[in-house]
């Protein structure tokens, strides 16, 4: 009667063939013996085998039935030869347990699988696959991996140190041609060739587009003027955050004096509240130049596209009042992400939805007042596109 299975080594050999297709198998070596426990005889014997995710209890995970040849109750087999093993199963579970079955007698307890099936690589790898002349080897001691080319040369290389990983990626000349190094900092940590980073790989990254126009510009009474004009292409919708600045010369006058500058989005029109500045004063003590300082911002929220933004100005006052405004700067920006609302200001209801108005002085009129209406520019984004509109004061 066959009483246990001793294990003279369970050994288990991950046993590959030289192509990537070819099953991986566990040679499993065992000793057959009866209640006295002397050797069985010479002869072949039903045995099945099953791997377990448990010490005890439970269903098989893999299982095959083969019969085995002994001597003096020593035997071998390769597990996985007859009913290969599923994929990942050694990478699936922590540990698994062999249950062998002889002559349908159940043999106790199940034995653990060492560690050496879940091994992908085994002391100094180096795997050649003649075909192709491909070859992958590893060092254990300089900790890395290096991948060759037909001709020899290593064209990857995966290492790792005290202070990183590193990833090369070597061109024919043996120069590195991307780089990838973990535990440095600054142009060290990443080479790459050189333009291989443009606005198609960098997508939704932010950027800008500057216009400079430094020749004086005289300001036309009541009638808006180009003073710089910005084109932008953005890749994806978002946010345009235009800003701009200029200098205004005032003079010819002791009476009232004031140059309007402002973005706007389209060629001519009215004031737009309140994304104008205003320069100027009430009166003069003479008619001689003075100077002022301009800035003046806006913020859009535009589809995917090509846009065009304008610095403008005009003069407030007619002759022998005179404005001038020169060094003109016009900046626009391109944001994807917000990181909460980001408002305008309306005078048109139908774009409020419901949103209360707000009672304000009109600057350049204060004995009146308006009625303005605050709204976050992507709640109203898609409307505006349909039918843009331009708040005139």
């Amino acid at each position: 009667m066959i009483n246990k299975l001793l294990l003279t080594c369970l050994l288990v050999t991950v046993i590959a063939g030289t192509t990537a297709a070819a099953p991986v198998v566990i040679n499993f070596q065992g000793r057959l013996t009866d209640d006295a426990g002397d050797a069985l005889p010479d002869d072949s014997y039903n045995v099945v085998f099953g791997i377990y995710e448990d010490s005890v209890g439970g269903a098989p995970l893999w299982s095959e039935n083969t019969e085995v040849i002994s001597h003096q109750g020593l035997f071998a087999h390769l597990l996985g030869s007859v009913n290969p093993f599923p994929d990942g199963l050694f990478a699936e579970y922590d540990r698994l347990y062999v249950q062998i079955t002889a002559e349908s007698i159940i043999l106790e307890p199940r034995s653990p699988i060492t560690a050496v099936p879940y091994a992908t690589v085994a002391g100094d790898l180096a795997a050649r696959y003649d075909n192709d002349s491909i070859f992958i080897a590893l060092n254990p001691d300089a900790h890395k991996v290096n991948l060759y080319a037909e001709d020899g040369h290593e064209r990857a290389i995966m290492k790792a140190n005290d202070i990183g990983g590193q990833l090369l990626l070597m061109k024919p000349e043996d120069e590195i041609g991307i780089g990838l190094h973990a535990g440095l900092t600054g142009n060290q940590a990443v080479i790459l060739p050189d333009s291989s980073v443009s606005s198609e790989e960098t997508f939704n990254e932010p950027g800008l587009t500057v216009d400079l126009e430094v020749t004086p510009v005289t300001l036309i009474t009541m009638e808006m003027t180009d003073l710089a004009v910005v084109e932008i292409e953005i890749p994806e919708e978002g946010y345009i955050v235009l800003e701009g600045k200029c200098y205004v010369e005032l003079s010819g006058t002791t009476g009232p004096n004031v140059a309007l500058i402002q973005i706007d989005e389209y060629e001519g029109g009215s004031s737009q509240f309140p994304y104008y500045a205003l320069a100027g004063l009430g009166g003069y003590v003479n008619t001689a130049i003075n100077y002022f300082p301009i800035y003046v911002t806006r913020v859009y929220y535009k589809d995917a596209g090509q846009y065009e933004f304008r610095l403008e100005g005009r003069a407030n006052y007619a002759a022998p009042a005179l404005a001038r405004s020169w060094d003109h700067v016009l900046t626009a920006r391109y944001y994807a992400t917000d990181y909460g609302p980001v408002n305008k200001i309306t005078e048109n209801p139908a774009e409020a939805n419901g949103t209360s108005g707000i009672e304000v002085i009109d600057p350049q009129n204060p004995s009146v007042t308006k009625t303005v209406y605050k709204i976050d520019l992507r709640d109203q984004a898609k409307a505006e596109k349909q039918s843009p509109t331009i708040d005139n004061d």
